[in-house]
């Protein structure tokens, strides 16, 4: 079938796992289904599958099964990161079969767009079929994602309530995330600012109603730094 295909990892589920006791470990397991389940079941999505700290969902070819599947990542972002369940994923559009094995090329292109990412966040791919339905402050706006490598290039980005820098470090150290006195490092570092970073630009057009389709400047921090504003929406 042709239609829209999420890819969406969790992060630090290997340390989860390590750093979680025996009486630990199933109750953070069962948080992750648990907000898996009703995420998916408030955005009225049906095609769910779960593998370990990976999630595929699928939807129909058409407006409302993107709408419906943005909102699906709203909620796994939104709902997630305030019980230390970070995601970062992608939204293809193309073909795949759904089954026992789910394969094709929308699940490739979500999965090898959700592995560049350097965030907590879901990005879509560019040229999204029925994207421009969805420009909202609070649905999809234009957006660089941070990558690990390669050009720089605007997509349309799921958009979210990044919480400020405090409460996304606690979150992104606590239940298993981290060890007690651990010494982070630059990778989570990089994630945790391009995460605020996001966050702060999304204030920024929120703010002055700007148009959520347009990105002005070349990267996130000369738009914060300068505090560039796409165009007002009328």
């Amino acid at each position: 079938m042709d239609g829209y295909f999420l890819t969406a990892d969790l992060l630090g589920f290997s340390s989860i796992v390590s750093n979680s006791n025996a009486n630990e470990l199933p109750t953070r397991i069962g948080a992750w289904i648990s907000l898996v389940d009703s995420a998916a079941q408030d955005a009225g999505v049906e095609k769910i599958q779960l593998i370990s700290d990976t999630v595929f969902a699928g939807a129909d070819s058409s407006a409302e099964g993107l709408t419906s599947l943005v909102a699906f990542a709203r909620n796994l972002l939104n709902r997630g990161v305030c019980r230390s369940l970070p995601v970062r994923g992608a939204i293809a559009h193309g073909s795949f079969e759904w089954g026992n094995l789910t394969y094709g090329k929308a699940v490739i292109q979500s999965h090898q767009l959700e592995s560049k990412q350097n965030w907590i966040g879901i990005a879509c791919e560019q040229d999204l079929l029925h994207a421009e339905k969805l420009w909202h402050h609070d649905c999809l706006v234009c957006y660089p994602p941070p990558l690990k490598a390669g050009r720089v290039t605007l997509n349309p980005v799921v958009a979210w309530d990044v919480p400020q820098f405090e409460d996304l470090a606690k979150s992104l150290t606590s239940n298993g995330l981290a060890r007690e006195e651990e010494q982070l490092g630059w990778p989570w570092a990089q994630k945790i600012s391009n995460t605020v970073e996001f966050g702060s630009y999304l204030k920024i057009i929120r703010e002055s109603r700007s148009d959520p389709s347009k990105f002005s400047g070349r990267l996130p921090i000369e738009a914060l730094a300068l505090n560039i504003r796409p165009v007002p929406v009328p």
